[in-house]
C-alpha cells in the first residue's frame, strides 16, 4: 500500500472519528438536559461518569455539567471537590469569571467567608463592575453582617424583574436580620413566598371544591 493511499485512510478515519465524537456530544448533552429537567440529577452524575462521556467532552464543561447536577443534590462536599478542581484548570477568561462567580457564591451559601474572600480578591480583576458590585455587596451582608444597603435596595425594588426583586428581598431580609428587626425580615420572606406563588401557574381543578 502506497504512502498516499495510507494518508487519505488516515484523514478519512481521523474526520470520521470526529464526526462521531460530535454526534456523541450532542447526544449525550440532550440526554443531560431532559435528566436535568425531570430532576434525575443522580442520573445526570451516572451518564458524566461514563467513559465515552468523559472522552468527549473538554475536562472544564463535563466538570461544570457535574457540578449542576452535585448542587442540586445538595452534594456540598462534591461540589466543593469539583470546585477545587476547576479552579486549577487552565481556563479562559470568560470561562473563569463564570466559575469564580459560581464558586464565590457557593462558599457564601457554605458561609466559608474566608475562600469567598479569596475568590473576591480575584474578581476584582476580572469582573464586570455591575458584577462586582453585587459580590461585594453580598459578601459584606452575609461576612460581615453589614445593613448598610437596605435603603439603596429598597429603591431597587421598583421596577425590578420577578428574579431580581426575589433577590433582593433576600438580602434585605438577611440584612434586617443583622440589624435584629426580626419583623422586618420576615415580611421580607413573606413577599418572596408570594412572588413564587404568583410565579407558579395555577394546577387544574385546583378551585374549591363545592
Amino acid at each position: 500500500m502506497d504512502l498516499q493511499l495510507i494518508g487519505i485512510i488516515v484523514v478519512a478515519l481521523c474526520g470520521i472519528s470526529l464526526i462521531y465524537t460530535e454526534i456523541q456530544k450532542r447526544l449525550v448533552f440532550a440526554k443531560y438536559e431532559r435528566l436535568f429537567g425531570q430532576g434525575d440529577f443522580e442520573g445526570c452524575v451516572r451518564l458524566l461518569a461514563r467513559p465515552l462521556v468523559r472522552f468527549s467532552f473538554p475536562r472544564y464543561n463535563l466538570l461544570y455539567m457535574r457540578l449542576n447536577a452535585q448542587m442540586c443534590l445538595a452534594d456540598a462536599d462534591a461540589s466543593r471537590a469539583i470546585i477545587d478542581e476547576m479552579l486549577g484548570l487552565r481556563t479562559n477568561d470568560q470561562q473563569r469569571l463564570v466559575l469564580l462567580l459560581r464558586a464565590f457564591n457557593f462558599f457564601i451559601e457554605r458561609e466559608d467567608y474566608s475562600r469567598a474572600k479569596e475568590l473576591l480578591e480575584e474578581l476584582r480583576q476580572k469582573a464586570e463592575p455591575a458584577q462586582l458590585k453585587e459580590c461585594e455587596r453580598t459578601y459584606a451582608i452575609f461576612a460581615e453582617k453589614s445593613s448598610a444597603y437596605i435603603k439603596q435596595m429598597e429603591r431597587e425594588l421598583d421596577g425590578a424583574n420577578t428574579a431580581d426583586k426575589a433577590k433582593l428581598l433576600y438580602l434585605l431580609s438577611a440584612q434586617y436580620e443583622n440589624r435584629g428587626d426580626a419583623k422586618r425580615a420576615n415580611e421580607c420572606l413573606d413577599r418572596i413566598q408570594a412572588l413564587i406563588e404568583a410565579a407558579v401557574p395555577a394546577q387544574p381543578g385546583g378551585g374549591e371544591k363545592r
